[in-house]
């Protein structure tokens, strides 16, 4: 079994917020961790009641794709799209100041 070297830790005072960070990213999970803060910040931003009839499925390059139940309801998110993007910015801003939404695309 492989020894640890212990004596570069001892004294050192790390960020555990930062060590889990990186071990996440490591681990190749912060996109899945990214996309779990986004289904949850979608439900809090647009309501309960939209929330039911859209679900956000994916993101690629800073764009939201998210299907939608019926056409009725993709127009009404369309016009208010850009109101969704900026209140989706400001809950994901609390969380990670680099990642946000620039454009939603409903499906």
């Amino acid at each position: 079994m492989k020894r640890v070297d212990t004596k570069r830790r001892v004294n050192r005072v790390i960020c555990l917020k930062e060590e889990i960070d990186g071990f996440v990213k490591y681990l190749g999970l912060d996109e899945k961790l990214q996309e779990m803060k986004i289904l949850e910040a979608w439900k809090e931003c647009v309501g309960k009641t939209i929330s039911e009839f859209s679900k956000p499925v994916e993101i690629k390059k800073n764009k939201l794709f998210v299907r939608v139940e019926n056409a009725v309801w993709r127009f009404e998110l369309s016009a208010k799209r850009n109101e969704i993007i900026s209140k989706l910015n400001l809950i994901l801003s609390r969380e990670d100041k680099k990642k946000n939404i620039k454009e939603i695309v409903f499906i």
